[in-house]
């Protein structure tokens, strides 16, 4: 767990401040296992408070996730009021710069809540990018123990994956299983975004994180750091896994210590794959 790039103890229980005490700065939009991670690692080493699902995952006693879901179904299933402007402070009031789901799926409402955050999108080839969803968002949602995860954390795992599948529904056409249909998703995405900068008239910085931080830094006006540009390996399953989920260990097993024995009695390290035990291991932050 030493090299996971963000703490793994939740963040305490906190009402957000009547109005926001730091502007928004950065809304990189750019879709999920396109560098984000890194991109994630990079801002916060140019000073930024850098949001990610990461983050999402840490801020749980503050009913992040939950506020997420809300505003998912509101914008694309019609259900309950769309969330705008300060609406976004709800979930996102520590933070100057977002990036990753759930926050991408709401570019032009983040443009509008955001009038003076400058815009970044890194990218990879598709194919690539695609192989990189099949072997870590698809992979994880093929476990077919979550039904059982889920009734035991119904506040954290039985939002998180629904979560998780309504962001494939997006951008596959309301059919997540259907990865043929992720390239169409993906380009799309991009579209919608430079379509929506060109409509208010807001600059965007492109760029792979193979540019390393010379590209980053001048958009952003900032120095460039000596040292490298951060590359965290996210296309490692195991290291996906630990990713996604060491942000609610330490949480679940202080708050419902007692089923940690029965994930490890109902799942059993010998009767499941490596790639489970690394999750049980990772869900009780060991």
């Amino acid at each position: 767990m030493a090299n996971i790039p963000f703490p793994t103890v939740p963040y305490p229980p906190m009402e957000p401040p009547a109005h926001r005490e730091k502007k928004m700065k950065v809304l990189a939009l750019r879709m999920s296992r396109t560098g984000t991670m890194s991109l994630y690692v990079a801002l916060k080493k140019l000073g930024y408070n850098s949001y990610h699902m990461a983050e999402c995952s840490l801020d749980q006693r503050n009913g992040s996730l939950g506020l997420w879901t809300k505003a998912i179904n509101a914008k694309f299933n019609g259900n309950g009021r769309k969330v705008s402007g300060a609406d976004f402070d709800q979930m996102l009031w520590r933070y100057d710069a977002v990036t990753d789901i759930p926050c991408i799926l709401f570019a032009e409402e983040l443009m509008d809540a955001y009038p003076d955050a400058q815009i970044v999108l890194t990218t990879r080839p598709v194919d690539s990018w695609l192989s990189s969803m099949q072997r870590t968002f698809y992979a994880i949602l093929s476990w077919k123990r979550w039904a059982l995860l889920k009734f035991i954390d119904r506040s954290y795992i039985g939002l998180y994956i629904p979560l998780l599948r309504s962001s494939l529904s997006i951008w596959t056409g309301e059919n997540w299983q259907d990865t043929s249909r992720l390239p169409t998703g993906f380009e799309a995405h991009y579209d919608q975004v430079h379509a929506a900068a060109r409509a208010r008239e807001r600059k965007v910085l492109e760029f792979k994180v193979q540019d390393g931080w010379d590209p980053l830094c001048q958009f952003l006006g900032k120095e460039t750091p000596d040292e490298p540009f951060p590359h965290v390996n996210e296309g490692d399953l195991l290291l996906g896994f630990m990713l996604l989920f060491s942000g609610c260990g330490w949480w679940a097993w202080q708050r419902k210590g007692w089923y940690g024995l029965l994930l490890l009695l109902l799942l059993g390290l010998r009767g499941g794959t490596l790639a489970e035990g690394m999750i049980i291991r990772g869900y009780l932050g060991r």
